[in-house]
């Protein structure tokens, strides 16, 4: 990923896929807010007992460094499941409840999706001008939310996936996300090539999930060219000095964000 200095003592990263494509997605850090310790310092979450002042506050700063109003946004409230969302400008200034993915052919609606630790994925149709954004930890990847992601697309904007670019932004990477049996057994079940997803760990009845590639593999069953899927390989739970990461901090922390828009072109 790329590096970009938002504002002072405010950095995020951007994607290389999109760069000469009408389309912003844009991930914030943890720095460059006001959030006090375990939070500290740019949260974006209301629900893991942070001042709801101090949220407030950090949206604003992000938001406007990037150009929009607080009240621009549309907000998924997140829920680990699988529900993904068209959104238009009627919903600019929600949250929308009980969902892991947003899609808006809008140009000029920022869609806001929250992590630490789940992997952040945002597919671009450069044909019909289609902006999906979702959120897949081991429930959405189980429930194949990256898949599902192509078909509403297709469905609902006549997008094909072959024409689509897609990126997977920071998240727990597959040396540190060690899991045990029944998530390994709804791997097993759900992902095409489970084997090449675990990694054996020296506990026993646990392994090592990738969810990159599963997710990538994911979009490329979907119909998405293998060359248009960009992974950060950015760990989260090895970068906390630049992330929250709910596994590398014991569910001490907050959550970055992902925020996307189209541009008008």
């Amino acid at each position: 990923m790329e590096s970009i200095p938002l504002a002072p003592e405010m950095p995020a990263f951007a994607f290389p896929i999109f760069a000469d494509w009408p389309v912003e997605a844009i991930v914030s850090t943890r720095r460059g807010g006001v959030s006090q310790p375990p939070f500290n310092t740019l949260n974006f979450s209301l629900a893991r007992g942070d001042a709801p002042e101090a949220v407030r506050t950090n949206l604003t700063r992000f938001v406007q460094a990037v150009g929009f109003r607080r009240g621009d946004l549309v907000i998924a409230r997140q829920v680990r499941g699988d529900r993904i969302r068209s959104v238009t400008a009627a919903d600019r200034g929600t949250r929308i409840s009980g969902t892991d993915g947003l899609m808006t052919s809008t140009p000029d609606l920022p869609l806001l999706t929250l992590y630490a630790d789940c992997v952040p994925i945002v597919a671009y149709d450069p044909v019909r001008h289609v902006l999906g954004v979702c959120h897949a930890g081991w429930q959405g990847t189980t429930q194949r939310i990256a898949f599902q992601l192509m078909h509403r697309m297709a469905r609902v904007f006549g997008s094909a996936p072959a024409d689509c670019l897609c990126a997977l932004g920071p998240s727990i990477g597959p040396a540190s996300y060690e899991v045990g049996e029944p998530v390994i057994g709804k791997i097993r079940l759900s992902q095409r090539d489970p084997d090449n997803l675990l990694r054996s760990s020296h506990r026993p009845g646990h392994a090592y999930l990738d969810l990159w590639r599963a997710n990538r593999d994911q979009l490329v069953d979907a119909g998405v060219n293998p060359d248009n899927v960009a992974i950060s390989g950015m760990d989260t739970a090895q970068s906390t000095d630049l992330f929250f990461s709910h596994r590398g901090e014991a569910g001490q922390c907050g959550l970055f964000g992902m925020l996307c828009w189209l541009r008008p072109r």
